[in-house]
């Protein structure tokens, strides 16, 4: 399956993401990424997929999750809409897990198109930045070679 391309591709995107506790930070980042690919009201939540993703530290965690919603994307076909995390774990320093139930829907070429190219992102980088009112992440996604299937 090809996943369509309006946008000519770029080499590098960065996503500046907040949020009041780390929680709704992985939630901003799960949201913002849609939204930087797909109109998200395009996607309905009609499937499930279970997410386990572990890091060493919140920005392993952070950039384990990024990678799991991207997977779901080009390895799965599966456009994320909404989360629930079913289990979150995890302290501004220090090893941690989550547990997340993703709805969605599979790709649909005739009603998806992205709005960045290129065909395959990936995380490259996910730095924290402690602020003393929010939690910051920026996020830099990379260009990669799509994989045929």
């Amino acid at each position: 399956m090809t996943i369509p391309v309006v946008v000519p591709p770029e080499a590098k995107l960065t996503l500046q993401i907040h949020g009041n506790s780390l929680p709704q930070l992985f939630e901003n980042t799960a949201r913002e990424l849609l939204k930087t690919f797909i109109e998200p009201e395009d996607v309905s939540p009609v499937l499930r997929e279970k997410l386990v993703v572990e890091g060493a530290d919140t920005g392993a965690l952070l950039k384990g999750w990024v990678e799991a919603l991207l997977n779901l994307v080009y390895n799965q076909h599966i456009l994320f809409k909404a989360f629930r995390f079913q289990e979150f774990e995890a302290e501004r320093t220090g090893a941690g897990k989550l547990r997340a139930e993703v709805t969605g829907e599979l790709l649909d070429p005739l009603r998806h198109t992205f709005r960045k190219g290129p065909p395959r992102w990936r995380c490259a980088e996910v730095h924290l930045l402690n602020n003393s009112k929010t939690i910051e992440a920026q996020i830099l996604l990379e260009s990669g070679r799509a994989e045929q299937k």
